[in-house]
């Protein structure tokens, strides 16, 4: 009869321990498991959530540098075009100022070409004079000298 009794005794001790090891140790084991599953997995989750904010980073940043170089090779060609610009407006400015140049110059030859032919024109008077001076001297014949006076009218004009 005392197995029974001892049986019971042993039975309710087992189960006051179990009772007992379930609320002081089971239980706050349970809770420190549970919040740390429930720490890792929040981990896991803000591991993803970088993940996917770095992939979104990257990609935006890899837009922005696709769009700076276009900017850039914009204002690249911005530049070679004014460039080009430039150099067209140079070129002109400088034909311009050589026709001007070469304008002048002409200006100046005909001009210095009228002055010479002015110059010879008082040349050839001042040599029809003297030639008439020694005609004048040496003869005294009313008919040449009026066919040479009309020779020389002639010839001044033509000239």
């Amino acid at each position: 009869m005392s197995v029974d009794l001892t049986l019971v005794g042993q039975m309710v001790v087992f189960l006051t321990m179990v009772v007992l090891l379930g609320k002081l140790l089971y239980q706050p084991l349970n809770d420190a498991m549970a919040a740390r599953t429930q720490k890792i997995a929040d981990g896991l989750a803000a591991a993803e959530a970088g993940k996917s904010a770095q992939a979104e980073a990257e990609a935006e940043v890899k837009a922005q540098i696709e769009e700076a170089k276009q900017k850039a090779q914009e204002i690249v060609s911005a530049a070679e075009r004014r460039a080009l610009e430039v150099a067209e407006e140079s070129v002109a400015k400088a034909r311009h100022d050589g026709e001007l140049i070469v304008q002048s110059a002409k200006e100046e030859a005909e001009a210095e070409a009228g002055r010479v032919r002015l110059e010879l024109h008082k040349e050839v008077a001042s040599l029809a004079i003297l030639a008439a001076e020694k005609i004048v001297e040496t003869e005294l014949d009313a008919s040449k000298h009026t066919a040479l006076i009309e020779k020389v009218v002639a010839d001044g004009v033509s000239a």
